[in-house]
């Protein structure tokens, strides 16, 4: 919703016993400022079997999580710049990440993700604060109209599921640590540049810093990335981008380099395709890759999707009750994923959604039994 008039508000203010009172008002100037807020609620139904057994679960989708924001923002004339500001809360009661058979309901938490100030002009845009750094969702891309559905992240819904060691043993590892996309350092405090457009090219870089995992202390980010979009008998839209993260220790820096693409044509016919690459842990590099295809008509999109992640496995997590946590190396990881998935939009505001996904872990250590999840749910837009 967009205000680009000037507001007065007027506030009656009470005073004196329960009995009537005299009444004043006084007139309170709300600035004249563009106002752009949005949000939305998206709830699914999800089933999830693994080598434990099956259960439902009503989930908060983390593939698009529940959310409001605003974007305030005013020109000033004197200067040649627009001034402004993003902020943005999230709330999920249910996280679809952190469900489990033991923890089927968890209360939800209201989440920053965006807190910034940000000035515009011809030189592009800088922004100060907590939001995305310069590469975030560039390997996110996706222009099939099922990513409320599915989309490169998989393990967002179910992550907390595990593949089960199949020699009996609590070498469990969680959906969510063997396949990730790796999409660089998401949000954090920083500052960011975008640039201009020069043709279809744009590029971003941003500087700032991001708390370690556990809450003490904080580690140094960089990010470079560029987003190019061509009219290519229908819709392209591509980009990189890389990060460095400066953690100490023994690894010393985590890179990741990759990026996505997206083509949808003027049939409806589209095809997506991501890549990633994270370097820095002690075990060496780990690889993402994806590759979906669909098909947009109307108010539909339909699109089936195999993703693949190499070497995320660091070690397993112990079963839920184990007395003493241990962790135990798993080598030579590999996670397949076969989906499909499909949304309907009868409007504008909504979002009606189902995605089924196969997920095969294997490793030079043991097997593991699959994983299966399948969703259906909507999210309903303000």
């Amino acid at each position: 919703m967009k205000h680009q008039h000037k507001l007065y508000l007027a506030i009656a203010l009470v005073s004196g016993s329960l009995a009537a009172a005299p009444v004043s008002a006084k007139t309170v100037e709300v600035p004249d400022v563009d106002i752009d807020t949005y949000g939305w609620v998206n709830m699914a139904v999800m089933y999830g079997d693994t080598g434990h057994g099956s259960e439902t679960y009503i989930v908060d989708s983390k593939y698009a999580s529940s959310r409001f924001g605003a974007k305030i923002s005013k020109e000033v004339e004197d200067l040649g710049v627009r001034i402004g500001t993003h902020v943005e809360f999230e709330y999920q009661h249910n996280d679809s990440k952190e469900v489990t058979p033991e923890n089927r309901s968890i209360n939800g938490d209201l989440e920053e993700r965006h807190i910034n100030v940000f000035v515009a002009g011809d030189f592009g845009q800088v922004s100060i604060g907590q939001g995305s750094g310069a590469a975030d969702g560039n390997t996110e891309i996706d222009l099939s109209g099922t990513k409320v559905a599915a989309f490169s992240n998989l393990g967002l819904m179910g992550g907390s599921l595990p593949f089960v060691a199949k020699d009996g043993t609590d070498n469990d590892v969680k959906l969510i640590q063997a396949l990730h996309n790796q999409d660089f350092e998401q949000r954090y405090d920083r500052v960011r540049y975008d640039s201009p457009k020069f043709g279809p090219l744009s590029v971003s870089v941003s500087q700032g810093y991001k708390s370690k995992k556990g809450g003490s202390g904080s580690d140094d980010v960089t990010e470079l990335a560029a987003k190019v979009t061509l009219p290519l008998a229908g819709k392209l839209v591509a980009g990189v981008g890389y990060s460095r993260k400066d953690v100490g220790g023994a690894v010393d820096k985590v890179d990741v380099f990759g990026g996505s693409a997206s083509w949808l044509h003027t049939s409806g016919f589209n095809l997506t395709g991501v890549y990633s690459n994270q370097d820095g842990s002690t075990k060496g590099a780990s690889e993402f890759y994806m590759v979906k295809t669909g098909y947009k008509t109307g108010k539909h999109s339909f699109a089936i999707h195999h993703a693949m992640g190499e070497d995320r496995t660091d070690y397993s997590q112990p079963k839920t009750g184990s007395p003493v946590p241990t962790k135990v190396a798993i080598s030579g990881s590999e996670v397949k994923a076969y989906g499909i998935s499909y949304v309907y939009a009868p409007a504008k505001w909504l979002d009606m959604y189902a995605s089924f996904n196969n997920y095969e872990l294997s490793a030079k250590e043991r097997s593991y039994d699959n994983i299966n999840i399948a969703m259906t749910g909507a999210r309903v837009k303000f």
